[in-house]
């Protein structure tokens, strides 16, 4: 039960990223296009309900989700990785519209998903003993939820955060 909390704020990264691929295949598939992946809005659909499956998966069953999940953010960091290396200005277009290329903090947030996602392998359902705890889990639901926007915010704003604080030299 260690790693429910963080694991479950991966999942939910994992649902925000499938839907913003379902619903905005248009920079996804920018992204594939420049390293050589399957890049139709119909591709970009299937990628997105996959992962939206995957982060479903994971928070229901455990085990078997759970490795599935980090097979996801593994292959997801090995794309950020190669969109990095070999297309650094095109935006990922991960988690929709936004203009951001990868950076190393996004092949980070997806690698440590990936290792936080196998620890839980070794649990049973995260969302089993949600209930069980005070106020009814709402504490910690909002704490997963904030967790999970801030590696969205790591993947998406602080590396322009980071580019404005070097053009402005502090």
């Amino acid at each position: 039960m260690l790693v429910s909390g963080p694991f479950l704020a991966a999942c939910a990264l994992l649902v925000w990223s499938g839907a913003a691929k379902l619903t905005r295949p248009g920079s996804t598939s920018a992204a594939a296009r420049a390293i050589g992946l399957p890049s139709s809005s119909g591709a970009v659909r299937v990628f997105g309900a996959i992962e939206l499956g995957a982060a479903c998966a994971g928070a229901a069953a455990g085990r078997a989700g759970a490795l599935l999940v980090s097979c996801m953010y593994g292959g997801l960091a090995v794309v950020a990785l190669r969109l990095l290396h070999r297309a650094p200005a095109t935006p990922c277009g991960c988690l929709g519209t936004s203009s951001t290329p990868a950076s190393r903090a996004h092949v980070a947030v997806n690698a440590g998903a990936a290792l936080v996602a196998l620890g839980a392998t070794l649990d049973g359902s995260p969302l089993a003993g949600i209930a069980g705890l005070p106020l009814a889990g709402v504490p910690f639901v909002v704490l997963v939820l904030c967790a999970a926007r801030l590696a969205a915010l790591t993947i998406d704003a602080l590396p322009v955060l980071t580019r404005a604080s070097e053009r402005g030299g502090h």
